[in-house]
């Protein structure tokens, strides 16, 4: 379960959750991390604020499902789709808005997966944009990513209207171009069938419930100092990072849906902005007895299809412009992530 002081803080995103009242909503990845966040803050709006609203959840497995949500499955307004995103999605149930998480997203799945994350995106998205047309759904909120803005050398931050060049002739672009793909898809569906839609591009996000063996590099250095190893740097860490904490960023796809009347937002905390050796050093801090240590190695080649570019930092402004309000500092999301690790 997510704990109550996430639950406060996604719902102190909307000041009237009316939006839902007696509405259907659509999660799918209902057991990934975002989607568990969107579905539990849903059935916690229902029940604060009397919506009557109905929450179906889209995931592959019944199991994982009783896992993360427990007795809540047993509601009569929770209603379960067991099925693969990339197969067509059916129900009876109407479909007023639906949350479009689902796909693999991480330099593992990159790594040893490339054609699935591929597809899954790509058929995953027509899927949902089919179902939607056929429902006559209100908003489809999709969630993109940094990576579409591909390599980006200047020294200002991204706006939604910019876009660097990406190389897709390498396997590691089976996900930014996928996401490309996808926020083309949405806009082909908008103008031919009348599907509404708004997206959110994501940074880095974390809080409890992240994998901590997905391969990311802030995922890399909370497993060593778990255990108690010394991290070790394979560059010199001078890149930049902004990380928001997952509440926050369910917060602001909860705002979009019912505020945003531009297709896209970027989501990023830029007050959480840290270098990757400053960030090493933090996360060494939180280790047992402050065991861990940060170790530079020099310039090696790693086995994960890490990102060939540097990331360039989010603007937020136009998300801020709608009354988006992180509240989560570095130090805190990382230590709450690290204590629910343990």
């Amino acid at each position: 379960m997510i704990a109550k002081r996430d639950i406060d803080i996604v719902l102190s995103s909307l000041a009237d959750w009316s939006l839902f009242k007696e509405k259907y909503v659509l999660v799918t990845g209902a057991s990934g991390r975002l989607g568990i966040y969107i579905a539990q803050a849903l059935l916690a709006a229902d029940k604060r604020f009397g919506l009557n609203a109905h929450v179906l959840l889209l995931a592959r497995s019944k199991e994982k499902l009783k896992d993360h949500y427990g007795d809540a499955l047993e509601l009569q307004n929770v209603h379960i789709l067991l099925q693969d995103v990339t197969e067509p999605i059916r129900t009876d149930l109407p479909v007023d808005y639906i949350f479009h998480t689902a796909g693999l997203a991480s330099p593992s799945d990159f790594t040893y997966r490339p054609i699935d994350t591929l597809w899954g995106h790509v058929q995953g998205t027509k899927n949902v944009l089919d179902l939607a047309a056929l429902k006559e759904t209100k908003r489809v909120l999709y969630v993109s990513t940094v990576e579409i803005y591909g390599t980006w050398k200047s020294e200002e931050s991204i706006k939604e209207t910019d876009m660097g060049p990406l190389e897709h002739t390498n396997y590691r672009a089976c996900y930014p171009e996928a996401k490309r793909l996808c926020e083309t898809m949405l806009a082909c569906y908008k103008y031919e069938k009348q599907v509404d839609y708004v997206g959110v591009r994501m940074s880095h996000t974390l809080g409890p419930g992240i994998s901590i063996n997905d391969g990311r590099a802030f995922a890399e250095f909370l497993r060593k100092a778990l255990k108690g190893e010394d991290i070790i740097l394979q560059s010199d860490g001078s890149s930049m990072r902004t990380y928001t904490y997952t509440a926050d960023a369910v917060g602001a796809m909860f705002l979009v849906l019912a505020k945003g009347t531009d297709d896209y937002y970027n989501v990023a905390n830029v007050d959480n902005l840290i270098s990757i050796r400053d960030l090493a050093a933090l996360i060494a801090s939180l280790s047992e007895g402050k065991k861990s240590t940060v170790i530079f190695a020099g310039d090696q080649q790693s086995k994960l299809a890490y990102l060939p570019f540097k990331l360039g930092v989010l603007d937020s402004s136009r998300l801020l412009a709608l009354g988006w309000k992180p509240q989560v500092d570095v130090e805190t999301m990382f230590k709450w992530t690290f204590d629910s690790l343990k």
